[in-house]
């Protein structure tokens, strides 16, 4: 098996853990799980080293050709697993989060029920004088125009309020960014944009 497959197969094993890869292990056939198992003990024993996926990867390379055949499928169960985690914990703060603006929206205090609505207005309001005053003073060379980070930052509230959760994650890598910024920027119309 080349290094780069077993180094990455080593990152993920070591994000499962050992407990987690035992379990996934019981599902497998008697020959599977016994590999699993033998893995297993070698993530325990490699999670007390300093570089935990450095120690694994070594590890990994004593083991038999066969073992090491069963090793892709087991990480790719791994990876499977801890996918579903993942997305299992995002709806859970999903639905957390929708049951505390709903609790917000239903409560009996008028302050606290309107608190809400009147931060994503007002976010709303503020984000369009900002748009349109910075884009406003562009238009006329003064300044750069809106930063859109700094606008959607301040949008954040309104966008919560209406349903979408963790706008940071738009901004989990730059190609990310930008294909946000491309697709706000096709709703822009064309007389508006710089040099139009």
């Amino acid at each position: 098996m080349d290094p780069i497959t077993l180094t990455a197969i080593a990152s993920t094993l070591v994000k499962t853990g050992p407990s987690l890869l035992r379990s996934i292990g019981s599902f497998f056939s008697d020959d599977k799980a016994n590999t699993v198992n033998k893995v297993a003990d070698l993530v325990d024993i490699a999670s007390g080293k300093p570089n935990p996926e450095q120690a694994l990867n070594h590890a990994l390379t004593a083991l038999s050709p066969q073992d090491l055949v069963q090793l892709k499928s087991i990480a790719g169960e791994c990876e499977v697993e801890l996918a579903r985690i993942e997305a299992n914990q995002a709806t859970a703060i999903h639905q957390q989060t929708q049951a505390t603006i709903q609790h917000g929206d239903d409560s009996q205090d008028p302050y606290v029920r309107a608190t809400r609505p009147l931060m994503a207005r007002a976010s709303g309001y503020v984000t369009g004088l900002y748009i349109l005053g910075m884009e406003g003073l562009a238009a006329f060379n003064y300044g750069q125009g809106a930063q859109w980070d700094l606008a959607m930052m301040m949008l954040s509230p309104l966008l919560t309020y209406m349903g979408l959760r963790e706008v940071g994650k738009w901004r989990q890598g730059k190609a990310a960014g930008v294909g946000l910024l491309s697709s706000l920027g096709q709703l822009i119309p064309p007389a508006f944009k710089k040099g139009a």
